[in-house]
């Protein structure tokens, strides 16, 4: 399988890598460090070509520009290699609105596992797709940022292009 790759310039922070599929974007990172980027993914789909650019990934980029400049929240194709607790996570941070956040803990009791607001920041942490699946609208209760897979200012920049601030 041929993974596609694109880098997009965001600002002082760096940029946002993106790899997909023919049939979805793969992985996101939040940073510019593209031969890492490069290198994991390597390492993640050892049997995938890497490199070059394709309509998948050209759209994705398309929608997180937009997204970047204040417009809708992008919606593309997502292809998850995980189907467990992660991707049910995944899937309830999915349904955050924009311009709103839940707590680790809210996300948590929505699933029906009330003590797990601990297992729902790992999976989080080990979100593939920031941005697309939103976990930087999943905060601390009592108003902490928490944490974030990249710089916390990436979630701070996500938070304020959504009309939020946080310390």
């Amino acid at each position: 399988m041929r993974l596609q790759t694109i880098r997009i310039p965001v600002n002082d922070l760096g940029a946002i890598c993106v790899a997909a599929s023919p049939f979805g974007v793969v992985r996101v990172q939040l940073g510019d460090d593209m031969p890492r980027f490069l290198r994991e993914l390597k390492e993640a789909r050892p049997d995938a070509e890497v490199g070059g650019e394709g309509p998948v990934v050209r759209d994705a980029a398309k929608k997180l520009r937009a997204y970047l400049a204040g417009g809708p929240d992008p919606k593309v194709d997502v292809v998850h290699d995980e189907d467990g607790f992660h991707a049910r996570v995944w899937r309830e941070i999915a349904r955050i609105p924009r311009g709103s956040t839940r707590t680790y803990g809210a996300i948590a009791k929505a699933m029906r596992r009330p003590g797990a607001a601990r297992a729902v920041g790992q999976a989080c942490g080990a979100n593939p797709v920031p941005v697309i699946v939103p976990c930087h609208r999943v905060v601390r209760t009592g108003g902490g940022l928490g944490g974030f897979g990249a710089d916390l200012r990436w979630k701070r920049f996500l938070l304020g292009i959504e009309g939020l601030t946080f310390p």
